[in-house]
């Protein structure tokens, strides 16, 4: 493979002055909340925006949930049946209430989860999910540290009190990030109420979202309350407005409506998605061995985004790893190689595609064939 380092500068193309405020009057930047700790994250760079005590440890409440539902969908069919055990039905706290030996759907419980909060329902999932719950708590582990939250820790799949379960703000953003790339649960989190129906009885259960932002603010999205007397009131939270998505993270926020509409108005009023590289713009060019033509350009497989202040210039720098050469045939959009994009310390990855199909030179495959059958 060889590497090619391109360096580009973003030019100031509608703002009318350069920015203002560096990156450390940026960090100084003060919004009044009442959480103990807040995080607000555009989830597809990760860059932060704002965050006071993000990476401090916290009980996390029923925003636990998110991350049972992730691993659940991972690792189980939507269409897959779920029987109660009598061991589902003795969860304190918020509960759908379920029976010994009813049945419901995976799909049906994700909502009882994500909506009603179901401690019963996240017992439930992990017992059928991954046979014990001792075993699917391993796996939210496993998750965790495969999403890099360092400072997160699971001991129970619903997110009832425990010394040994906690997480960060920050960790927790992570998280939301992962699960909004779900469509089935990004789908479900939003969703304002949901009838599930147990297949042997028919008995029918209402489900409401208990996620007031949905209805207190149009640009929330998603995620997940969640309420202790350890943790206080939690709030994992996405909203959209135009071309921007952010996650808002408030722990033990006694106000948590408010203070993540607050995050909501600095973010979307004060950033905006800027593209760095077009989807479908042409990187490298490289030759082709033994194809109908010599050479064929790599492009751009998406987009290159990344969230910056209306008044911020901003450089970047582009590594290409692709091949010395391309041997035929070749299909359009077949990846060959990869683009990383360096910007602000933090690296975003694009998928390098060949522009157009190559077809093979029938006579050098047939050279080939002849060399192969003479050196036997």
């Amino acid at each position: 493979m060889k590497k090619l380092l391109v360096s580009l500068l973003v030019l100031a193309l509608t703002w009318p002055a350069p920015l203002a405020a560096s990156a450390q009057e940026e960090a100084e930047v003060h919004i009044e909340l009442s959480a103990a700790s807040a995080i607000l994250v555009e989830p597809f760079s990760g860059r932060v925006l704002y965050e006071k005590n993000a990476r401090q440890r916290r009980a996390i409440a029923s925003t636990t949930k998110i991350m049972t539902a992730l691993v659940a969908a991972e690792i189980s069919a939507p269409t897959e049946i779920l029987c109660v055990h009598a061991d589902c039905t003795k969860i304190e706290g918020t509960s759908l209430y379920l029976e010994e030996d009813e049945q419901l759907t995976m799909e049906d419980m994700l909502y009882g989860l994500l909506l009603r909060s179901g401690n019963d329902a996240a017992v439930a999932i992990a017992k059928h999910s991954a046979g014990d719950v001792r075993h699917f708590v391993s796996l939210m582990n496993r998750k965790a540290w495969e999403l890099g939250m360092a400072d997160t820790h699971f001991a129970n799949p619903h997110g009832l009190d425990d010394p040994e379960h906690f997480s960060t703000a920050y960790d927790m953003a992570l998280l939301a990030a992962a699960f909004m790339k779900v469509p089935m649960l990004r789908e479900m989190c939003r969703t304002d109420e949901y009838i599930s129906r147990e297949l042997t009885t028919g008995r029918l259960r209402l489900f409401i979202n208990n996620n007031k932002l949905l209805a207190r603010d149009p640009r929330a999205i998603g995620i997940k309350i969640g309420w202790t007397e350890k943790a206080g009131r939690c709030l994992v939270a996405a909203g959209s407005m135009g071309n921007l998505e952010l996650i808002a993270v408030v722990l033990d926020a006694p106000d948590l409506y408010t203070d993540v509409s607050k995050l909501f108005d600095y973010g979307f009023s004060q950033y905006e998605v800027k593209e760095l590289i077009p989807q479908g713009k042409v990187l490298d060019i490289v030759p082709v061995a033994g194809g109908s033509a010599p050479r064929l350009a790599l492009c751009a497989a998406a987009s290159v985004v990344y969230p910056m202040h209306r008044r911020e210039d901003i450089s970047f720098s582009v590594e290409l790893e692709v091949p010395a050469a391309v041997e035929a045939p070749v299909r359009k959009g077949q990846v060959l190689g990869r683009g990383r994009v360096v910007v602000a310390g933090r690296e975003l990855e694009v998928p390098l595609v060949s522009a157009r199909a190559v077809p093979a030179n029938k006579w050098y495959r047939f050279i080939n064939w002849v060399k192969g059958w003479w050196r036997r």
